[in-house]
């Protein structure tokens, strides 16, 4: 019986328009991050170049930004005019001229000159993203800084007569080799994100997004056949159970979707630990949809609220960006509670507690009024 009621309930689904395009927009949007990633410039662009192209460490130093990160994009420029001229009609957001003697300049630098410029920056105006670009830059420079550095400590306190070459080989051997740092979540898992695109990173919680949404679709369906008294002949002590298995059909399927685009976009976990979080996340946004239904009671109100709810949730969740001050506010919503289970397994008994409390909220706003009732009779 219970298959069969699943069987049909998804049949009715299949053939409203609206969850067909609930369905169809999840595989759509990753097909979209995925040909935009493959053609991704990063957000920052920069031209390189250098004033004379004969400096074998502004070479590179150059070489090394061109390798780096996906996040700024970088464009070798042959001449500093180029690069400038590139700034200046807007195809690019700044420049860094890495001046004549490189090495020279920063020997003296380090000795304390500070008319010694190394790299020389062009900009049409001082962003956020052009400042935080600019620690690519000092990330670069940092071996040659340091072995200046060295270079002159080794010839004002051991001898001002040695061997550069040598010196310099012992720095290289010295220099730790692989990652200074190292990232984990709290369950332990490490982080490797080298191979993912920053904008593949805030699909988990935008597809959470899109699961909750559908949700939300099948409060109003739900609502609209309660109009049409679709289902009045069902026992009235299987209707808590079936209205539950209601909401949480057409979540299922969207959810099953989102499972194959997870793995799809290449930031798919275990597959224990993707099946376990959607599995739980799918009962806590189906006891959400429903504590709001039980709110709003029609479904014109549900379909204005609903936006406001999706917009907010996306905001006050670390999906696109980290706002501490509405922590209060996000632990209220299955999308919290979904992104922090996926890395620490806390969560996923926090997640348990909170759809106890709200299926005890829904229990309480169905028996009350009914009680009310009977006493007003």
């Amino acid at each position: 019986r219970f298959f069969i009621r699943w069987y049909l309930l998804n049949k009715r689904l299949f053939k409203k328009p609206v969850f067909i395009l609930i369905l169809c927009a999840v595989p759509v949007l990753i097909a979209a991050l995925n040909a935009v990633t493959a053609h991704s410039d990063g957000f920052v662009k920069i031209a390189v170049a250098a004033e004379d192209p004969s400096d074998e460490l502004a070479a590179e130093m150059s070489s090394r930004l061109l390798d780096s990160s996906q996040i700024v994009h970088f464009t070798m420029c042959a001449s500093p005019e180029e690069a400038t001229e590139l700034v200046r009609y807007g195809e690019a957001d700044g420049a860094w001229i890495f001046t004549a003697d490189l090495g020279d300049a920063l020997e003296r630098h380090v000795r304390g000159d500070k008319n010694a410029v190394c790299v020389k920056i062009v900009e049409r105006e001082d962003t956020v993203a052009l400042r935080l670009s600019r620690e690519k830059l000092a990330a670069v420079m940092s071996s040659e800084t340091c072995y200046a550095l060295m270079r002159q400590a080794y010839a004002e306190k051991v001898t001002p007569d040695f061997d550069d070459a040598k010196l310099h080989q012992f720095f290289d051997d010295a220099i730790v080799t692989g990652d200074l740092f190292e990232f984990k979540y709290a369950s332990g898992e490490i982080v490797d994100y080298s191979d993912t695109s920053y904008l593949m990173l805030p699909i988990r919680g935008v597809l959470a997004a899109a699961i909750l949404l559908c949700g939300f679709a099948m409060a109003m369906f739900w609502l609209r056949d309660q109009e049409k008294m679709v289902f009045c002949r069902l026992p009235k002590s299987t209707q808590p159970a079936f209205e539950f298995g209601y909401h949480l059909t057409g979540i299922f399927d969207v959810a099953l979707v989102v499972l194959v685009s997870l793995y799809a976009s290449g930031i798919g976990l275990s597959f224990a630990r993707e099946t376990a979080t959607l599995a739980l996340y799918c009962l806590n946004c189906t006891a959400f949809v429903i504590f709001f239904r039980r709110l709003l009671r029609k479904p014109g109100s549900l379909a204005a609220v609903t936006p406001l709810i999706i917009v907010t949730v996306i905001i006050v969740n670390p999906v696109l960006f980290n706002l501490p001050f509405v922590y209060p506010l996000r632990i209220l919503t299955p999308v919290f509670y979904y992104l922090q289970a996926a890395h620490n397994t806390a969560y996923i008994w926090y997640g348990l507690a909170y759809f106890g409390i709200l299926t005890a909220l829904n229990l309480a706003l169905r028996f009350i009024p009914e009680r009310f009732r009977t006493k007003a009779g």
